[in-house]
């Protein structure tokens, strides 16, 4: 299938414990270098930073030296870096970029020749990354462009970066009615042929940045990879929101449906398979985050946790990812093990989550103890578990005694 880069050795190497922790921390690159901070990211397993162009000129610390900072507290972590195809800002430090889309006529336009948004909520404006546009003196498109910038900017200044992290990765574009093809009237972004040139665009920046960056795990926000486009042309994808926003796709879907797609981004995906499980609550929601990381914990995923409040600008950290599981000794379960609770053992203990909307009780075996924590004393209390009761939408992490 191409494209993803990684050699099986690389993929070999990504052999990260049980719960698998993703931090998405694109929101405040102001305090990376802060040492504090650092030791904060530095617990996640994969990380994904927001450095922005001109950052190095706003501070003495180069971002070279925040990412080997941080890879010198975690040896094991996965750091990357974000980036985005399908729109900018027409200013600040991606003022770049919006010359050269300028420039080159790359912006996406309506009818009327005016450029448009799928939302305003960024300041950004989007961008016609199709093969309908022109290229440039190089030869290129914006997708090929971008990516040549982007590395530029980033990833030859920090070489030590081992993910090239995109966002927008849509199955589809965001804006519903555009001029695509440049006709002068607009199409459909339902249209088969503008949705499949628009994921052709998007993979074209993929090659480039495997081209320019031989090895580089490239992981994609996307809401669909089964298409021929974007099957196994990824080494992972971060499911974002599957629980806890207005639009997720628990509240579409039901669990049966984030599990669908969670076990899918896994099947879609390249080695390493780095598929985050992203879910947003409050900081002090321990039911939700259970939840959230039990139904993970079902496949071999990364479990992303989003503060409500700050949004990606923080690893809130939780007594249950302090847990050594070891490996799993169950393969990924799709099927409840009793009376409709999910069970999943690992070397050193069993993992069990209740998605349904009443309370379910499970008979186990001795031999199995509830976790020590601070943060929820009344589950997490060290007792014994022979018949564990859990509330609907709720799960537990269990150890050996």
């Amino acid at each position: 299938m191409g494209i993803a880069s990684a050699t099986d050795a690389d993929a070999a190497a990504v052999n990260h414990p049980y719960p698998r922790i993703m931090g998405m921390n694109i929101a405040a690159p102001t305090k990376y270098a802060i040492p504090a901070v650092e030791k904060e990211l530095s617990r996640a397993d994969v990380l994904i930073l927001g450095f922005y162009r001109g950052w190095e000129s706003d501070r003495k610390q180069s971002m070279s030296s925040v990412v080997s900072a941080i890879k010198r507290l975690n040896s094991k972590i996965l750091i990357g870096q974000y980036t985005i195809l399908q729109e900018s800002q027409a200013e600040g430090p991606n003022g770049d970029k919006a010359a050269e889309l300028t420039k080159n006529g790359w912006w996406l336009k309506n009818a009327s020749g005016k450029r448009v948004q799928w939302t305003s909520q960024y300041g950004a404006w989007d961008v016609n990354l199709t093969h309908w546009t022109q290229p440039n003196g190089a030869g290129q498109r914006y997708p090929e462009w971008l990516a040549k910038r982007d590395f530029e900017t980033f990833f030859r200044k920090v070489p030590q970066l081992d993910i090239w992290y995109f966002d927008n990765v849509l199955s589809k574009p965001a804006v519903k009615k555009a001029d695509w093809k440049g006709l002068g009237r607009e199409q459909n972004a339902n249209d088969a042929d503008v949705a499949k040139a628009y994921r052709e665009g998007q993979v074209r920046e993929w090659k480039a940045a495997s081209d320019l960056k031989p090895g580089v795990l490239l992981i994609g926000n996307s809401d669909d990879i089964s298409s021929p486009e974007y099957s196994g042309r990824l080494n992972g994808v971060f499911l974002e929101g599957l629980m806890g926003v207005s639009w997720s796709t628990e509240r579409k879907a039901g669990w049966a449906g984030v599990m669908d797609r969670y076990h899918a981004g896994m099947q879609q995906t390249a080695a390493p398979h780095i598929v985050g499980f992203n879910v947003w609550g409050k900081k002090d929601d321990y039911r939700a985050m259970r939840y959230g990381l039990t139904s993970c914990l079902m496949d071999n995923g990364y479990f992303s946790y989003t503060d409500e409040a700050v949004g990606y600008r923080s690893l809130p950290w939780f007594d249950e990812y302090d847990v050594a599981l070891g490996n799993p000794k169950d393969p990924v379960q799709t099927k409840p093990a009793s009376n409709g609770i999910f069970k999943r053992e690992f070397q050193n203990g069993l993992v069990l989550v209740n998605p349904n909307s009443d309370e379910r009780t499970i008979e186990l075996p001795a031999g199995f103890r509830h976790i020590n924590g601070r943060q929820a004393p009344q589950v997490n209390n060290g007792q014994p578990a022979t018949t564990v009761r859990l509330k609907s939408h709720d799960g537990v992490i269990l150890l050996r005694q």
